[in-house]
């Protein structure tokens, strides 16, 4: 199957090591050697083909390449590759909206029928918020079968408007939605007046300096540097769609902690109203999920982590910040599931709490 996404719930397993961080008398650059060890292992043991970026206080620690960029051109790796992003595109659409909310561009209560007046008659029940939190009842498309080379917006959306009801009420329950995340992209495009890889752009990626950083679609923008896609047997499995809000956008290392940092900032929005990303959802019956807008949110012992994980084709991607002391790391891999990211990431953190 095409669509791919790395086990959130192994990874809340993980991500509990983590948070045990503190304060630890083994030194940053031991540190820096240990991950180093670690990379280089998993690298030989063909478990690894990537790029990686640790970061604590703000600033990266440790920052490598390992692997292959271009089989067929024998191109190698480097620290400044462009990979696609996958569903960590989902924290850029997010912002997206949350900017245009600051603006009065839209409410998170508007309804998807303000927008979408050819859908059915459930439309004015699912609003914006049950989109941005996997709570809208509208299925992941990739679940529907849909899955074609050159897939675009309009035909997610065409399938989606066929639909006769929602899988459950909006609200009710937490269901992770790609098709959600494609009606968000268009809302960005209907509510701003302009293209959703335009306003991103204008909006996101040149006032934060990420000049490697783009939304790919029908215009097949040309990519320098980038990573090609191969599957866990070392096959072709390049990226071939061109939908957006989901997934979508390519980017590095280098653009993705300047992006990682300026959320520390009010670079893009007021903290307050970013804060509502970083925060649990609620839903009718007042339990909490572990989404807020575009990240998945983990708390523990009063400290705060905010990540995503994703996969398309041949790419995977994890990205973890921990909002109490501004660290974290980037891991962006073109071999599919041959690279076992759900294991470097548990003996990563061990290494970074100290163990």
């Amino acid at each position: 199957m095409k669509h791919t996404l790395l086990a959130f719930t192994i990874l809340f397993l993980v991500v509990s090591s983590l948070q045990s961080q503190s304060n630890t008398i083994v030194k940053t650059s031991s540190k820096a050697d240990r991950i180093d060890s670690l990379m280089q292992t998993s690298y030989k043991d063909g478990i690894f083909n990537g790029v990686i970026l640790v970061s604590q206080n703000g600033k990266p620690m440790y920052k490598n390449a390992f692997g292959y960029a271009d089989k067929n051109n024998n191109s190698k790796l480097n620290k400044t590759s462009v990979f696609y992003l996958a569903s960590l595109s989902k924290q850029f659409t997010a912002m997206a909206i949350m900017m245009l909310k600051e603006r009065n561009k839209l409410s998170y209560d508007d309804k998807l029928s303000m927008y979408f007046p050819d859908f059915p008659d459930y439309a004015n029940t699912v609003a914006i918020k049950h989109l941005l939190t996997h709570t809208s009842g509208i299925p992941d498309h990739y679940g529907l079968g849909i899955y074609k080379k050159g897939l675009t917006n309009n035909d997610v959306i065409e399938v989606l408007a066929k639909r006769k009801k929602l899988d459950f009420k909006p609200g009710k329950k937490y269901s992770y939605s790609n098709g959600g995340y494609v009606l968000l992209s268009q809302i960005v495009a209907k509510a701003s007046g302009i293209p959703f890889n335009e306003f991103m752009e204008t909006n996101i990626f040149k006032p934060l300096n990420m000049n490697s950083t783009l939304v790919y679609n029908k215009s097949t923008p040309v990519i320098a540097n980038r990573a090609v896609g191969y599957n866990k047997a070392g096959e072709l499995d390049d990226y071939e769609i061109f939908t957006t809000g989901a997934g979508g956008i390519f980017s590095t290392l280098d653009d993705l902690h300047l992006w990682n940092q300026a959320l520390y900032t009010e670079k893009l929005i007021p903290k307050s109203t970013l804060e509502k990303a970083f925060t649990r959802t609620t839903l009718n019956n007042g339990k909490l999920t572990n989404y807020g807008f575009g990240w998945v949110v983990s708390e523990k012992e009063g400290r705060k982590s905010v990540y995503h994980a994703g996969g398309l084709s041949g790419y995977s991607a994890f990205m973890i910040r921990n909002l109490y002391n501004n660290s974290g790391y980037i891991i962006l891999t073109n071999h599919g599931e041959a690279s076992n990211i759900q294991e470097i990431v548990t003996a990563l953190n061990k290494i970074l709490s100290g163990k």
